[in-house]
This record gives structure tokens, C-alpha cells and sequence, in this order.
């Protein structure tokens, strides 16, 4: 068997474990060795579609690949849980190693762990030392002081479970929410709804515009 059936193969049997070679595409995200990200299959297609952990909508493609079983499995299989990680990267590839698996009572139990650690880290108290990076997409006029930034309240964590691109958004200054698509990454969204809920106000540091993306760096007001 060759390296290229090795690492393509179409083995539709699960539990499916392989390294899959995605063709890397130029992105603003970055992707790092040991990096969870998000598969996405083309509907009626063999095409998967990689994106970069944190990115909303469309945005955050990192790579495409064709496979047809990692393609049935996420179109046909219920109870299906799958846990990936680059392993490889080079200029024009992203190596992934996929274990994809079907167990209804292990996938619940992981998705009830999942979700309680995510709200018990946002509930955890916080004091940010350092500004962080908030992004949108808009592709009207935003001045920098145009607009507020606004977040879910602490009480509504459970239900924004895997919505993170809707817990912050940005509104006018009489509070009408703006044409802007969140694109914060994980990390951003975990330190502003963090600082939020653990009572500080926070302020714009930096503000920049790079074509309809809008960069905003925020801290503790000081």
C-alpha cells in the first residue's frame, strides 16, 4: 500500500484514525503545530474545508482536501464525535491527524464535559494584565468612535454554548446593533466575556482598519 493510500484512504469502518494532507491556503489566521481546527464537509461533495480555531462564518479557511470517508461519516453518521490535531505543516500543506468515532453515551458524556469546562472557566475571576485583540468584518464605515463593544450577560453562558461568535458584538452609541461579523478568536472572546463577568470596564487601546476588517485592542480602563 502506498503513502498516498496511507494517508488519503477511504476507509469508511470506524473508528476512523488517520493523518489527512489538506493543500494550505493563505490565511490571516495562523496555525501552529498541536492546533484543534474545524472540518467542514461541502454538502454532497467529498470536499473538506479546514478552518482556523476562532473563526466565524466563512472566514478562517487554513485548507482543502477531498476524502470520502471522513465525507460520509460527517454527512450519514449520528452519535459521531471527532477529535483532530495538526501534526505537520509546510508551505503548501496541513498534515491532520482525524479520529473520528460513534459512541452516543461517550459523545454525550464528552459534550457535558465540554461544556462544563467551558463555564466554569468563564466563570473563574480574572484581572487581564495586557490589552487583547477583538476583530470584525464589516463592510460599512466604522470610526473609532462610533461604537460600543457589548457581550451576553453571565447569566446566559449556558445557552451561548459553542456560539462564541454571537456572545460579543458591536452596537452605535444608542445601542443599535452594527453590520459587523464577529471574527474574534477563541482566545480574544474568553478574555473579554472573562473580564466582563468578573466586573471591570474596559476601553478601545487601538483601533485599525485593514480593507472591511477592523482590528480592536482591548484592555482594563485605566
Amino acid at each position: 500500500m502506498g503513502i498516498l493510500t496511507n494517508i488519503f484512504g477511504n476507509n469508511k469502518k470506524l473508528p476512523f484514525k488517520k493523518t489527512i494532507r489538506f493543500e494550505r491556503k493563505e490565511s490571516e489566521f495562523e496555525v501552529n503545530i498541536g492546533d484543534e481546527v474545524k472540518i467542514w464537509n461541502k454538502p454532497n461533495t467529498k470536499q473538506l474545508n479546514l478552518y482556523a480555531k476562532g473563526s466565524a462564518g466563512g472566514n478562517g479557511l487554513i485548507g482543502i482536501t477531498f476524502n470520502s470517508a471522513i465525507s460520509h461519516h460527517l454527512s450519514k453518521t449520528e452519535d459521531l464525535f471527532v477529535e483532530n490535531k495538526v501534526v505537520g505543516l509546510t508551505k503548501n500543506s496541513i498534515d491532520l491527524f482525524v479520529n473520528i468515532y460513534a459512541d452516543k453515551k461517550a459523545v454525550q458524556e464528552i459534550q457535558q464535559n465540554h461544556k462544563k469546562e467551558w463555564i466554569d472557566n468563564l466563570n473563574k475571576k480574572y484581572n487581564p494584565k495586557t490589552s487583547w485583540e477583538l476583530r470584525f468584518y464589516s463592510e460599512n464605515k466604522i470610526g473609532k468612535n462610533d461604537f460600543l463593544i457589548k457581550t451576553i450577560d453571565k447569566s446566559q453562558i449556558e445557552e451561548f454554548y459553542q456560539r462564541d461568535n454571537e456572545t460579543i458584538w458591536l452596537t452605535d452609541k444608542n445601542g443599535e446593533k452594527l453590520s459587523a461579523e464577529n471574527s474574534v478568536r477563541s482566545g480574544g472572546t474568553e478574555k473579554t466575556l472573562r473580564a466582563i463577568f468578573s466586573g471591570h470596564e474596559l476601553e478601545v487601546q487601538n483601533f485599525k482598519k485593514e480593507h472591511n476588517w477592523y482590528y480592536i485592542d482591548i484592555g482594563i480602563k485605566k
